[in-house]
């Protein structure tokens, strides 16, 4: 009878953990994101990470390595600014991507100041112009007509990256998981003379709907979003697996601190400045090649 009763528990037992574990899995199941980033285009779970550094860069397009991404008319600025006219995307504030903005919130800020007023004084000056036999229909008005006193792409040669640095331990290897894409209005144009954030976008969202589109629930590349391959024109790449690839160069100007300085605010700019940035990036290269010393 003993026997009875102690095979009775232990079944008992057995099916209250089959149920807690089914329970548990299924809250997994329902929600299989709330382990992730879900910014991440390909996540990691936060179990397996064992290292994670956020950095910053900063990329300047006219640089001769970065001239594939900055191909005449297919201007990596073009290409998303484009695709916010088209509503394919929309900004975010700025890189914790929580705060969108809207696109005419963004196309505002496209705007170079005292465009209006330019656009008045050419006005002045064709209607003088006018009265002196003009048929009303000048040079001036057509470079100056709705739509054209933005920001050309060329003048936007500044871009921004947050990249989080991963170490997934379940593959042993590093990984640059890329988070954010920022358009920047460079100091030298902006009246101001600072550099000013024009909008903050998801490197998810770029990928999956402006670098690529979807069609029969597949990715098909976006043939204006090309990384221009100066040596093949029969091997572009799409811009997408170039930053996979990280075919771009970049200068670290931030890694995550407590009070959240950039390097030229601890360091200094400068020489020194860019001396501590390529050190930043080599330990963190270090780090990963010295975790096969032990």
């Amino acid at each position: 009878m003993s026997k009875s009763i102690w095979f009775l528990t232990l079944c008992i037992s057995t099916c209250s953990i089959f149920v807690i574990s089914h329970n548990s899995f299924s809250q997994a199941e329902a929600d299989p994101i709330a382990n992730y980033n879900e910014n991440s285009l390909r996540p990691i779970s936060n179990d397996e990470i064992m290292f994670k550094k956020g950095l910053w860069f900063r990329m300047d397009l006219r640089s001769k390595i970065n001239a594939p991404f900055y191909s005449e008319g297919k201007e990596l600025p073009k290409i998303i600014i484009d695709a916010v006219r088209e509503g394919k995307i929309l900004p975010f504030k700025n890189d914790s991507l929580t705060t969108r903005i809207s696109k005419n919130e963004f196309l505002k800020e496209l705007k170079i100041p005292q465009a209006d007023l330019e656009k008045q004084l050419f006005s002045a000056e064709d209607e003088i112009n006018n009265d002196w036999g003009d048929d009303g229909d000048s040079k001036k008005n057509k470079v100056f007509n709705e739509g054209q006193y933005e920001y050309f792409p060329k003048q936007l040669f500044v871009v921004e990256l947050k990249i989080d640095r991963v170490f997934d331990k379940r593959r042993s290897k590093m990984y640059n998981d890329i988070q954010a894409v920022t358009l920047i209005i460079p100091a030298e144009i902006n009246p101001i003379g600072v550099d000013k954030v024009l909008g903050t976008f998801s490197y998810k969202e770029l990928y999956e709907n402006v670098f690529h589109s979807k069609s029969d629930g597949k990715l098909v590349d976006n043939p204006e979003a090309i990384w221009f391959n100066p040596n093949n024109s029969a091997s572009h790449q799409n811009l997408g697996d170039a930053f996979d690839l990280g075919m771009y160069d970049a200068i670290l100007t931030k890694y995550e601190n407590p009070k959240n300085d950039a390097i030229v605010d601890i360091y200094g700019s400068g020489r020194k400045g860019l001396i501590h940035s390529k050190e930043a990036v080599y330990k963190l290269i270090e780090y990963e090649a010295m975790l096969w010393s032990y």
